[in-house]
């Protein structure tokens, strides 16, 4: 090859060299200044950079976070210092292995899920400056026993607490106005919470599954309590509903088995489905008149049951209502009652005599089947109320007493149900 064209090439690439380096920055520094999403890790901790705000975020790294870790009022990169205010969403999430973390008080964001299923964490302070707390922060944190909340703090997303197994008490801060779901589902070792005064609201599931908790106060200005809100929290002796609330929420108290007291205030004029469904040591139970409206199985399961009034108001009694209530003995129905529905009363074993006012039109199917005790049946109508031949068991249909009013007894012999009862008395 020519000798010239040798060197003109060796000229060719040392000018374009040249220019490359003409156009690079002088420095990492003037690096960081013109990138304002430079990560990088100091002291074992990943930094997303602005150098622009000169701030930095704690984000995640590749490697989950170990041990103690201390996160620093600020970061020096290439002679920046760079102020930590925020830590990003997931940024310590699934760090099994973190045992304790100190956020500097200069933080005042901090991501959703940033602190999720880190299950050796203990204890954690948030900073003065945080005013929220994000959806599922420490969801799953299952050694968590200590949290200490600022004043500061004003919002909380959902399931923030979520799965923290071992979390033993909470002070929630006087800011929040609104206890979100599942706040505190699966805390099954929390024995003491403090609610704020100016709270106005507990959604669904915010205390599912809380076995531990054996009281709690309601402050007298919340206005609702969500569906399932404390279903299952076993360990619930006792609840009063505030004189706020106006409605009773569908399976609010499902399944608190050792619920022996309950305070519905004048205030209330409904009672959803499943509401007290499965609180076996209920021993009675005050319906004020008040309520107009009982959703279905609001009591079922509720086999230590004995007594209940139900409101003059109550023009229809639900489907499964008392199914179960093996211990009810005794029940008065309101003067304006229409129906009872199916199952309404289906296996309560202990109930012997009930009288049906002169307004019943109609039981349905089971509403008094496997009530193996009912003998006697006194009907105040003069026309019989609709029934199916399974309204009753067997067992009643046969030995049960039907005391009816005078001059009526043509109407219920040919009617083809209640022709199934084998005595009839008129009264």
């Amino acid at each position: 090859m020519d000798i010239n064209i040798i060197i003109g090439r060796r000229v060719e690439k040392w000018l374009f060299t040249l220019c490359m380096v003409a156009f690079m920055p002088l420095s990492a520094q003037a690096i960081n200044i013109k990138l304002k999403k430079d990560k990088t890790i100091v002291d074992d901790i990943c930094y997303q950079l602005n150098a622009k705000k000169e701030t930095a975020t704690v984000v995640k790294k590749a490697e989950p976070y170990l041990g103690d870790v201390v996160i620093p009022e600020s970061v020096e990169v290439d002679s920046l210092t760079f102020f930590v205010e925020e830590i990003a969403a997931g940024a310590f999430e699934k760090s099994s292995g973190m045992t304790s973390i100190v956020i500097p008080k200069g933080v005042s964001k901090i991501g959703a899920r940033a602190f999720a299923e880190c299950s050796s964490l203990t204890a954690i302070e948030l900073p003065k400056g945080i005013s929220e707390l994000p959806a599922q922060l420490f969801a799953d944190c299952a050694s968590l026993v200590e949290v200490t909340l600022p004043q500061t703090v004003k919002k909380m997303g959902n399931s923030v607490f979520k799965g923290c197994k071992s979390l033993e008490t909470i002070v929630i801060p006087n800011g929040i106005t609104s206890l979100p779901n599942s706040a505190f589902e699966g805390c099954s070792h929390l024995r003491e919470v403090t609610l704020p005064t100016g709270l106005t609201s507990i959604d669904g599931d915010a205390f599912v599954d809380c076995n531990s908790l054996e009281s709690i106060t309601i402050p007298t200005g919340v206005k609702t309590i969500g569906s399932e809100a404390f279903k299952g929290c076993s360990g619930l002796l006792q609840f009063r509903f505030p004189t706020s609330v106006s409605k009773i929420a569908s399976g609010v108290l499902e399944n608190c088995t050792s619920l022996s007291e309950v305070h519905l205030p004048n205030s209330v004029g409904e009672i959803g489905s499943e509401a007290f469904r499965g609180c076996t040591t209920l021993d009675s139970m005050y319906i004020p008149n008040s309520v107009t409206k009982i959703g279905s199985a609001a009591f079922r399961d509720c086999s230590s049951l004995r007594r209940v009034n139900l409101p003059n108001g109550l023009t229809s009694l639900a489907s499964d209502l008392f199914r179960n209530c093996t211990h009810l003995d005794r029940i008065s129905f309101p003067n304006a009652l229409k129906k009872i529905g199916s199952s309404a009363f289906e296996g309560c074993a202990s109930l012997s005599s009930v009288t049906l006012p002169v307004t019943l039109k109609e039981i349905d199917g089971s509403a008094f089947d496997k009530c193996n005790n009912l003998m006697e049946i006194n009907v105040l109508g003069v026309l019989p109320p609709k029934i199916s031949g399974s309204s009753f068991s067997k067992t009643t249909y046969r030995g049960a007493v039907v005391n009816i009013k005078k001059g009526s007894l043509g109407n219920y012999q040919l009617n083809k149900q209640w022709a199934k009862f084998l005595d009839i008395i008129e009264k």
